[in-house]
């Protein structure tokens, strides 16, 4: 029992990619959507070009509630009710921003402002301590291989969703 929060992520894999090489549009397969079409036993009609969803916990944290938050406040409206809150990589950018300025100033007053704890039914602790600097320094480093997979080049292909449960 507890704070559990999960940031989930859900990939589109088309089965073919088209890219423009000089006046020629190029069709190439993506082996990946062959893979899942085949790892599945999902039945696909020859000749269409369709696409498969993948969805994965990127991240999972557990009783960070300083994150929790975070998302509840800057992309969930302020609304708390367990739902699923879709998040953007711009937001995404901002979080891994405010953990990595935490991070440079270890500064209780600015850890304050920017990220503090919330209080809630078996939240965990709510001091700056030793977990509240962990769980930033892991969000931290969670959020840059993320952002390091979900690039400006190819987020469309991706959906994104925070969710947590108690």
């Amino acid at each position: 029992m507890g704070l559990d929060m999960y940031l989930n992520v859900s990939e589109r894999i088309a089965q073919y990619d088209y890219q423009r090489v000089g006046m020629d549009l190029v069709r190439t397969e993506d082996s990946r959507y062959n893979n899942v079409i085949e790892a599945s036993g999902i039945k696909v009609k020859d000749d269409i070009a369709s696409s498969v969803s993948v969805e994965w916990t990127a991240i999972y944290w557990r009783k960070a509630n300083q994150i929790h938050g975070w998302f509840v406040e800057t992309c969930g409206d302020g609304v708390d009710e367990c739902q699923r809150i879709p998040v953007s990589r711009d937001r995404l950018v901002e979080l891994h921003s405010i953990c990595g300025q935490l991070i440079d100033t270890r500064s209780t007053e600015l850890a304050h402002e920017l990220l503090p704890p919330t209080p809630g039914f078996f939240f965990g602790g709510y001091e700056i301590d030793e977990y509240y600097w962990r769980d930033v320094e892991e969000t931290h480093q969670q959020l840059t291989e993320l952002l390091d997979e979900i690039t400006p080049e190819n987020y469309w292909n991706y959906s994104i969703e925070y969710q947590a449960s108690w």
